[in-house]
């Protein structure tokens, strides 16, 4: 199991029902220091793996998030976040490199075509700049966050809402607790999307509230349980062979029992 010292200090979410996003509030320092430990989770901390195409996917994964770039207009199953990320950057003053076009799907039609090309100027400057802007990286991660709460409780009854609330309390409650909530929303979602269903069942970060136990002594233990029910579901429903992914997901999501807080 890997372990992460996170040294969030200052935080808070709004679990409000209504409509107006929850506010997590966290020092630059803390956004720093969050947006190196989803790097580590979801590319190692290495310059390289800022941009990346796995074998079976019809997309390159881009930034410390892994978000998605899809290479034509035709829009893929899982939410496709590099755009908006890109959006992002330019509203916050970044000026993006000459040759993207923000309104175009990603420039390589293929992953044989992404891996020729890897060394090239375009994705060697493109880690770059991805590696020089971590810290709005982890913003974008943060306002994800921020979006889905108030989402998520109006997609649910009310006997849900409640469970989901205290659920969110008791995680954010803990530095660790929200770094989870961050982490596993990034990976996988937010679990509201009709598309990202396989036999009607999502895998989301809202599905991971609902599965939690009802009692339990440990959030961390109990939410990573939780998601490995939910991601295991997904693998027996998946409609080709998503088995090999299983593993890596299961030491993320068990990692988080063993995050370090200082």
């Amino acid at each position: 199991m890997y372990r992460f010292i996170v040294i969030f200090t200052l935080f808070f979410i709004s679990l409000s029902a209504n409509s107006q996003p929850a506010h997590i509030h966290l020092t630059d320092k803390h956004v720093a220091e969050l947006g190196l430990l989803i790097w580590k989770n979801e590319g190692q901390q290495k310059l390289q793996h800022l941009t990346a195409w796995n074998r079976g996917e019809d997309f390159p994964s881009l930034g410390l998030g892994h978000f998605i770039w899809y290479p034509n207009q035709e829009k893929g199953r899982y939410n496709e976040q590099f755009p908006a990320l890109l959006n992002y950057f330019q509203a916050h003053g970044v000026q993006l490199p000459a040759w993207i076009d923000i309104t175009q799907p990603a420039p390589w039609k293929s992953r044989e075509q992404f891996y020729k090309e890897f060394n090239g100027e375009q994705l060697s400057g493109l880690r770059s700049f991805l590696k020089k802007h971590i810290d709005l990286q982890a913003r974008f991660i943060i306002l994800r966050l921020e979006k889905a709460v108030p989402l998520i409780l109006a997609d649910c009854k009310k006997a849900q809402k409640n469970r989901i609330k205290a659920n969110l309390s008791r995680l954010t409650a803990t530095s660790a607790g929200l770094f989870t909530l961050l982490d596993y929303i990034n990976f996988k979602g937010e679990g509201l999307s009709e598309k990202e269903r396989y036999q009607g069942e999502g895998w989301g970060l809202k599905q991971v509230l609902l599965t939690m136990p009802k009692e339990y002594r440990n959030p961390l233990r109990a939410f990573g349980l939780a998601a490995d029910e939910v991601l295991t579901r997904r693998v027996k429903n998946a409609p080709k062979e998503e088995f090999r992914w299983l593993r890596g997901w299961r030491v993320r999501i068990h990692g988080y029992q063993h995050l370090m807080v200082d």
